[in-house]
């Protein structure tokens, strides 16, 4: 039961409840969901200012967990108006919930499902705009809270503002009633097992409320504050002070579990305790807690309605006054119903409603090991008296680099890193492992300097950082050892003082000044070259091993193009040295990126990438094989392609389908590529004929790995070529290789 519920307990009539919903994300799609499936309740509005129409029509229609809409025909009548069958919902796009006409539409009760407007002097502004009574989908500071099956009988009709608790709370109140009801709760702990949300990230990324927070969603076990159980002590208030708890945030999409562990005043048996709670079930909370002795998992819930499922084998007792109890929720389906729940009770009413997955094995180069032995030589001679792997070739490339630098020049070039997300950090640690590059300063304006810290000490997918101690010296200063990094926290990026630092080198990593205007912004701060660590539409872009000897000193704004561009460029370079390509299609099976959704959210670049990222297979544009053509001007027009966004956090594979100007075997195909990836492309371009898989390439340095027993080909003429590329680490190694070689020059 839900937000719906909650609606007609406080009407009790024959009369529709007439509602409306400012915030169409997960829960607000989801009551409408109810809603429109409700007899007793009539969808009037809608308010969402972030989502066009259309596009929030296809968001209703298409979910992920929930499935397809098929219970009326949706059709956007204009701009204002969505038809579910023939019933027109007015669609309004305000910012301000001051200026909502909730009025106009006969909407009598809000459903406030943004998440940003809780408290009740925020929830209030709904009533200016003619709403009779306000729901908030969420935890309140300040509104009561109500849990339909445990409090909503003490809701009063003078409240014009409450709240439907959270959903966890709405899991744990009802099954911590039917306990301490029948035996008394000296106290409990919590732990919530619980799917993830769109306020997570899908690679490590910034969360300023919670540092772990922003950790991988998809690549790992969370630990994460939760005040559902607190909570019940609002709810229930025999309990207040009693309970507390815990979460830990898992990479599934929808349904969540409760272990409730608590002290008991009574003793009881297991099956004393597991037969109070079935009669419940039967009885006065039929419809709220649910009762199963199945061997259940966690999908076996997604759509379930009840707030609470107890799972009875699931628990156990060590002895009579001591049990762990576990109860299933599907923290959005189950949730949204309880809002409709409210409605019983509401007289003018509200609404219803690594070890990290890839551990090195033995067959896996330690990169950072080579290069923490180059690293610390004191001369060229000693770093090549450095052990080195078998698997050396991995980081052939950057050791040579670095030897090079040794001989040829004791100047270190100084860098700045523009925006310290997925790359900037990455870049980061290269430039922190390479002798000839000192990082000097890094801005960004959204992340504070021992947060700074933290994330890139801590990383889901490449590891900790264990070279130097780092430390933070004061808000502007990061210590990498003795090392003393600058840091500044400015928007504007003409405002950075780069030259103040000496930074010669400014690698713009935010994603945002990718175009040379708004590059160009950091030389009037000081920097002499800028490269851009994403495609550019103007920027000349250059790929390291294909065209970047094209480079001209006079260029101080270039693009080190995409990392998918970066895998492709090198294996269509051979293939079209020694054979010529007629035209090929490229796929990218690519891993997930920091801008898509945990869970369906809007994406207004591309609908399908505000899918979840985690559970689903993803179409998506991609100009990589396009820009192959920009940097190889004998291919351009010859190439195109796609990608399939997938759930995996790191490492990427490029699928490249070709038509051959001369006849070869596939045996030839792979010799040519063999030949330049031990030559002219060594530690560019790889190699291998081992059954290998993506998580053997996290942390591979080379820009792409032919995959010789992945390929296939059709004739002589006609071949499928696969090659793998870690797109987070090998393409953070270009960029720092193509300052480099600008450096030179």
């Amino acid at each position: 039961m839900g937000v719906c519920d909650f609606l007609w307990c406080f009407l009790g009539s024959d009369k529709k409840i007439k509602i409306g919903i400012n915030g169409f994300g997960r829960i607000g799609r989801l009551v409408a969901r109810v809603a429109l499936q409700s007899p007793d309740i009539e969808l009037v509005a809608v308010n969402d200012p972030f989502i066009t129409t259309d596009y929030m029509t296809y968001m209703f229609k298409y979910d992920t967990v929930h499935g397809q809409w098929k219970q009326h025909e949706l059709k956007v009548k204009d701009s204002n108006t969505i038809l579910f069958g023939e019933k027109a919902v007015t669609v309004f796009g305000i910012r301000n919930p001051e200026e909502i006409p909730w009025g106009e539409t006969g909407a009598e009760f809000v459903v406030e499902s943004t998440g940003v407007f809780t408290d009740k002097a925020k929830a209030a502004a709904h009533l200016k705009g003619g709403a009779k009574k306000v729901v908030i989908s969420a935890p309140s500071k300040d509104a009561p809270m109500f849990v339909v099956g445990v409090n909503e009988k003490e809701y009063k009709p003078e409240l014009d503002i409450v709240s439907n608790a959270s959903c966890t709370t709405n899991c744990l109140a009802p099954l911590a009633k039917v306990i301490n009801d029948n035996f008394g709760i000296v106290e409990g702990l919590m732990t919530t097992v619980h799917s993830i949300t769109a306020t997570q990230k899908t690679v490590d990324g910034p969360s300023m409320k919670d540092w772990r927070g922003g950790r991988a969603a998809s690549f790992n076990i969370i630990p994460s504050s939760t005040g559902a159980a607190k909570a019940v002590g609002k709810v229930l208030p025999a309990l207040n002070g009693k309970l507390t708890g815990m979460a830990f945030r898992v990479p599934t999409v929808d349904v969540s579990v409760v272990d409730l562990t608590v002290r008991l005043e009574k003793s009881a048996t297991y099956d004393q305790i597991k037969a109070a709670i079935k009669e419940a079930s039967e009885t006065n909370l039929k419809g709220i807690l649910g009762y199963v002795e199945e061997d259940l998992v966690s999908t076996d819930f997604v759509g379930d309605c009840r707030s609470s499922i107890f799972d009875a084998k699931a628990g156990i007792a060590l002895n009579e006054n001591f049990v762990k109890l576990v109860a299933w929720y599907d923290n959005e389906w189950g949730y949204r119903v309880k809002i409709h729940a409210l409605k019983c009770h509401y007289s003018v009413a509200a609404v219803d409603f690594h070890e990290k997955n890839h551990p090195k094995t033995t067959e896996q180069f330690d990169l950072n090991m080579v290069i923490s032995k180059v690293c610390s030589a004191t001369s060229a001679e000693e770093a090549l008296k450095s052990p080195m792997d078998t698997r050396v070739e991995r980081s052939h490339d950057l050791v040579n680099n670095l030897l090079s630098r040794f001989k040829s020049s004791d100047k270190k070039i100084k860098i700045g890193i523009n925006g310290f997300g997925r790359i900037g950090r990455l870049v980061a640690r290269v430039a922190l492992q390479s002798p000839d590059i000192e990082l000097v300063a890094v801005n960004d304006p959204f992340i504070a300097t021992d947060y700074m810290t933290y994330m890139f000490k801590y990383d889901s997918v490449h590891g900790q950082w264990k070279h130097e101690e780092l430390r933070v010296k004061d808000s502007n200063t990061i210590l990498f050892g003795e090392k003393a990094v600058t840091v500044f926290g400015i928007r504007n990026p003409e405002e950075i003082p780069w030259g103040e630092t000496g930074a010669e080198f400014v690698v713009e990593s935010t994603g945002v000044f990718t175009d040379k205007a708004k590059a160009a912004a950091h030389l009037k701060g000081g920097a002499k070259k800028v490269v851009i660590s994403a495609p550019s539409k103007d920027a000349p872009m250059f790929v390291v091993g294909v065209n970047e000897k094209e480079y001209k000193p006079e260029l101080d704004i270039v693009s080190n193009a995409s990392c998918t561009t970066n895998c492709l460029a090198p294996l269509a370079k051979v293939i079209n040295d020694n054979f010529g390509i007629v035209e090929g299609l490229m796929t990218t099976v690519h891993s997930i990126t920091a801008t898509q959704k945990t869970v369906d959210g809007p994406s207004m670049k591309d609908w399908r990438g505000g899918r979840a990222a985690s559970f689903n297979i993803i179409p998506s544009s991609t100009g990589a094989a396009k820009a192959v053509g920009k940097v190889l001007p004998a291919l351009n027009g010859k190439l195109t392609g796609m990608a399939f966004r997938v759930p995996t956090v790191n490492v990427s594979v490029v699928d490249l389908t070709v038509r051959l100007e001369k006849s070869a075997t596939y045996d030839q195909i792979k010799a040519a590529i063999k030949e330049a990836s031990e030559t002219d492309l060594k530690g560019i371009l790889g190699y291998v004929e081992e059954d290998l898989v993506s998580t053997d390439f996290v942390g591979d340095c080379r820009s792409s790995i032919f995959d010789a027993k992945a390929g296939i080909a059709l004739n002589e003429n006609f071949v499928k070529l696969v090659a793998w590329y870690d797109n987070e680490w090998g393409y953070s190694s270009r960029v720092i290789d193509l300052i480099r070689h600008i450096a030179k020059q």
